[in-house]
């Protein structure tokens, strides 16, 4: 009945279920307002029906909406009667499709009714002596087997739950109910005192394993801690104590180095010009007229310093500046500086350089890409002949920058400068060679 009212009865005919915010078009069809609005921004402005153009937007036919709520409130059903919820008892009667939830079960006829097929109960004689209780799961369970009765009583002396006709002469029956209730306060009372005390001591030895885990936890996990203590502090005093004979060891290097580096203007390519007191070149794009031309770079190349370095050690340091482009380091005494002349150690040259403002490389073979966190504005360079090695370092940062090892000195090697041509004025600034401090010497 519910199925052919909502059919007969306020049915939208786009969407097939109860009209929701009737609209009436102009010719007499009802849709609902959301249905015919999307099916006018879809298509043509139109009736779905008859096709009857649709001029105006319809608004909501507030008679038929009246009508629809009466019909809700008189002819359909509370959807909480409906039994869908979890551990709800469905009515063992109702369509298997439109299940209510069951109020009571029958022990005697061993089903479970909605309030509607719970009527005849009600209202027929012959379900009078019907056995009604709260709605139960397994009702073939709650039946005797033997007689097939309700159990419905309690026998005290067999300790079990027996129907009506189980029942000896002088045997002590009480109803299941009054059973239960009187289990229930008996084991609630005894459980409750048990499971009192049985949590109060569960709790106690629960934070007494608790703290004593926790000890132990803490001992392992001090114990190294300790361990590395003493071990730091044992360490940081073997590094002090390497520290001051490095200290002693390095000053004692220092006096052997060679820092009274000057430039040897004889050297110098033309277009380079070297201060009078030898620690300054610039590039001026003028050609200077520099006696000792068989000394002298032609082409490419810079200047050279002096002296000549043959053993020991030997440092110094050269502002550089803001300049886009320099090279230094040192070179063989006597290898090629006509013409074009090939940078690399194989050669005997040892140097780095700056190119492109930002591209700093090691003139190895191929040459080496360097990475620097700043650009520097001071180099120090150091060679230490027995060990054959030459580094270079940002004086400003306080940082290695590259070292070339295993160098095949062979003999005698001078400092060697380059400031790059001046084209446009970005390398205007002179090569300094500084004067030594102590922090310099620190690096």
């Amino acid at each position: 009945a519910i199925t052919a009212t909502k059919i007969t009865l306020g049915t939208c005919p786009i969407c097939k279920n109860l009209l929701t915010d009737p609209v009436s078009t102009t010719c007499g069809h009802t849709f609902c307002k959301g249905c015919l609005d999307k099916h006018i921004s879809r298509s043509e402005p139109q009736c779905p029906l008859c096709q009857e153009p649709v001029t105006t937007k319809p608004s909501v036919n507030k008679a038929i909406e009246a009508l629809l709520q009466e019909f809700h409130q008189t002819h359909l059903p509370n959807l909480d009667l409906f039994c869908g919820e979890r551990d709800t008892i469905p009515c063992d009667v109702c369509d298997e499709h439109l299940t209510f939830k069951a109020v009571k079960s029958c022990l005697i006829c061993s089903l479970s009714f909605c309030d509607e097929h719970l009527k005849p109960h009600q209202s027929m004689a012959r379900f009078k002596g019907h056995k009604l209780v709260s709605p139960v799961k397994k009702l073939d369970q709650r039946a005797c087997n033997t007689h097939g009765r309700p159990l419905e009583l309690y026998c005290r002396c067999d300790e079990r739950c027996i129907c009506t006709l189980c029942v000896k002469t002088g045997g002590d029956v009480i109803p299941v109910e009054i059973e239960r209730d009187r289990r229930q306060v008996r084991t609630y009372s005894c459980c409750e005192t048990t499971q009192i005390k049985k949590e109060q001591q569960e709790i106690q030895e629960v934070f007494a394993a608790l703290m004593e885990a926790l000890r132990k936890t803490e001992q392992v996990l001090l114990a190294p801690l300790e361990d590395g203590r003493k071990c730091l502090e044992k360490e940081m005093d073997e590094k002090t104590q390497q520290i001051q004979k490095d200290i002693l060891k390095n000053k004692e290097a220092i006096e052997s180095l060679n820092l009274n580096v000057t430039l040897d203007a004889v050297t110098a390519r033309p277009h380079l010009e070297v201060s009078e007191d030898g620690k300054e070149v610039r590039d001026t794009r003028a050609s200077h007229d520099i006696p000792g031309g068989p000394q002298q770079f032609d082409l490419v190349g810079g200047v050279l310093g002096k002296p000549h370095i043959t053993s020991g050690r030997a440092f110094w340091v050269v502002e550089v500046g803001n300049n886009v482009g320099w090279e230094l380091g040192v070179m063989r005494d006597g290898v090629k500086r006509k013409g074009i002349v090939s940078y690399k150690p194989s050669e005997g040259y040892w140097a780095i350089m700056l190119c492109a403002q930002n591209m700093y490389r090691a003139l190895e073979d191929p040459p080496v890409q360097l990475h620097l966190d700043t650009q520097p504005w001071k180099l120090g360079v150091f060679v230490d002949c027995e060990e054959a090695l030459v580094s270079f370092y940002d004086m400003e940062a306080l940082s290695h920058i590259y070292s070339f090892t295993h160098c095949s000195f062979n003999g005698a090697i001078r400092p060697y400068f380059n400031p790059h041509p001046n084209k446009d004025g970005s390398n205007s600034s002179p090569l300094v060679i500084c004067p030594l401090n102590q922090t310099d010497i620190s690096v």
